[in-house]
């Protein structure tokens, strides 16, 4: 065989190695643009399938301060039974509770959870401002993306961890006719909350400081609510609580916001 027929066949090789590469880079694309619209419920011209479906919020999260690696074992120097994979769910089902209470002006599904009253309260705060402006708040298709631990800090006898939330969702206000005033139903938004979950640390410090009565006391016997730190006994079974230690204290949401948004009136 002579140096051209070798030169032919090994650009023909050559070409035939270029196209199979060629092939595999775009069946590989392909792929990942499927995965990329299915994640997203997009279909093939890239534009959402169902606005009305949850998948149709997301589709560029808000970036958030990761900080699980430091604080994790910090938490779990003061806590060795803390774990995060139970926790999270915790914090992601919080944040959607309050906002549907706040939508379906009802703070009933709030006392279900492990909350300050203070947070109650504050919702309650919400929906009476709401309605003195005459409007109806609406937070549709919520879908939190990635929950992660921003901060742990201690204070005034408890400690509390802060975590950061990629929140999507429509977002818009009617008023009493109907007629959009705020926000979109179709644009969706999307935002960071806060949320901090505390738990005593020091129950004689938290008690002189008050920070008992911000997470919530409930007796340790019965469950009730205690109307606060300086109570010596329950008063629906009698079971005596002036010598509570950290022991009977869980951790307990004590606060929400939105990041970047910590003045604004409604959630």
């Amino acid at each position: 065989m002579d140096a051209g027929a070798i030169i032919g066949l090994v650009t023909a090789a050559l070409f035939f190695l270029g196209v199979v590469i060629i092939v595999i880079i775009i069946f590989v694309i392909r792929a990942k643009v499927i995965k990329y619209q299915k994640e997203w419920g997009l279909n093939a011209r890239g534009i959402f399938s169902d606005i009305n479906s949850t998948k149709a919020v997301g589709k560029n999260p808000a970036s958030l301060n990761g900080m699980d690696r430091i604080y994790i074992p910090k938490i779990q120097a003061d806590f060795p039974d803390f774990q995060l994979a139970p926790v999270i769910p915790q914090v992601e089902t919080f944040i959607k509770t309050f906002l549907d209470s706040i939508e379906d002006q009802d703070t009933k599904p709030l006392e279900k959870l492990a909350i300050a009253p203070s947070l109650i309260d504050r919702a309650d705060e919400i929906i009476k401002d709401v309605n003195s402006q005459g409007i109806r708040v609406y937070y549709d298709n919520i879908v939190i993306h990635k929950t992660v631990i921003s901060e742990y800090v201690r204070e005034n006898g408890m400690v509390i961890i802060r975590f950061q939330s990629a929140v999507g969702y429509l977002h818009y206000a009617e008023d009493e006719k109907g007629k959009m005033v705020s926000g979109s139903k179709e644009a969706a938004e999307e935002t960071v909350y806060v949320t901090s979950y505390a738990r005593i640390l020091n129950s004689e410090l938290a008690r002189q400081s008050g920070a008992i009565d911000v997470i919530g006391l409930n007796c340790p016997n019965c469950g009730a609510p205690l109307r606060s730190s300086d109570v010596t006994y329950c008063q629906f079974c009698g079971t005596g609580v002036n010598n509570l230690t950290e022991d009977v204290f869980g951790w307990t949401f004590t606060d929400i916001k939105e990041k970047n948004r910590m003045t604004k009136k409604l959630f």
